[in-house]
């Protein structure tokens, strides 16, 4: 991939034999790819200047591939963000390209910090237009609902066993836990919603969990307004805690519904004598295998 995001070679569309060029410097590793997960929708903050976009997009057709790097919002105004606050330089940061490497905008909240997580980890991502709403001129052009992305984790086949090596000004503590926690991939730093006051002895459970308490992590679909619904259990499903907060969680349900082994492990507790006393917080990770 060259600085302006464009792909120098790429080989077939079938996953099976995709041969995946990463530049490392001036090398370029090759590795073969054994399986893909489908991770989920994610939205794009696109373009300040509505012209550039509207030009990029000409020719984009769902289904067509798009890729995606790690670069912090561009002061360059063919590739800066409609709402530069929304994009802080904190690591996490994707843009899009075509694959003529037309810049299209960067990957929204929340889908970035898990894609961002998995992509710091070494692993490769890839997308696919899910949706275009392409107006007849830039001024009914809604930057901010003009693409949304399929994205699709394609592994190796031998896991590459380099999780959590990017560093990114992250607390030192989260990488306390990954050296506790092996090749398992850390995603994101969650609570239970705010439903979990309301189950029954919740204050007890909650004041018998530890810091670094594994939890069990159970998928169970709550209905239709609800379908990335996962339920917080002790690690031995003895007692339950809860749902977990519904930001970002899409793509974590799908890792799990392809069979991914996630879980959780609690960063922090507060306890306490009455429900709204008590809470915990608590890392989600996707074991590398």
């Amino acid at each position: 991939m060259s600085e302006n995001g464009a792909i120098r070679e790429f080989s077939s569309h079938d996953i099976s034999a995709f041969l995946h060029h990463t530049e490392v410097g001036e090398a370029i590793k090759q590795t073969t790819f054994a399986r893909e997960t489908y991770l989920g929708v994610a939205r794009i903050f696109g373009l300040r200047n509505k012209e550039y976009l509207m030009e990029n997009l000409q020719g984009l057709k769902i289904g067509d591939r798009v890729t995606l790097y790690r670069k912090y919002n561009s002061e360059d105004e063919t590739c800066t963000a409609v709402q530069v606050s929304n994009i802080p330089d904190d690591g996490a940061s994707i843009r899009v390209h075509t694959l003529a490497g037309l810049c299209l905008g960067y990957v929204q909240f929340p889908e970035r910090y898990v894609m961002a997580e998995l992509m710091k980890a070494g692993k490769h991502l890839y997308a696919k237009v899910h949706e275009l709403n392409v107006p007849e001129t830039k001024d009914e052009l809604d930057t901010r609902n003009a693409v949304s992305l399929d994205v699709y984790w394609v592994e190796e086949s031998t896991p590459l066993k380099t999780a959590n090596t990017y560093a990114v000004g992250e607390p030192n503590k989260k990488y306390e836990a990954m050296e506790q926690n092996g090749d398992a991939i850390w995603l994101m730093n969650t609570s239970p919603d705010h439903n979990y006051y309301s189950i029954k002895d919740i204050v007890s459970v909650v004041n018998t969990l530890t810091v670094g308490d594994r939890l069990k992590l159970i998928r169970k679909t709550t209905g239709p307004r609800d379908p990335w619904s996962i339920e917080v259990w002790t690690k031995n499903k003895e007692l339950f805690l809860g749902h977990m907060e519904c930001w970002g969680d899409e793509m974590i349900a799908n890792m799990m519904d392809a069979g991914k082994l996630v879980y959780g492990v609690v960063e922090s507790v507060k306890k306490g004598l009455a429900p709204y006393e008590v809470g915990y917080r608590f890392d989600v990770y996707v074991e590398d295998k």
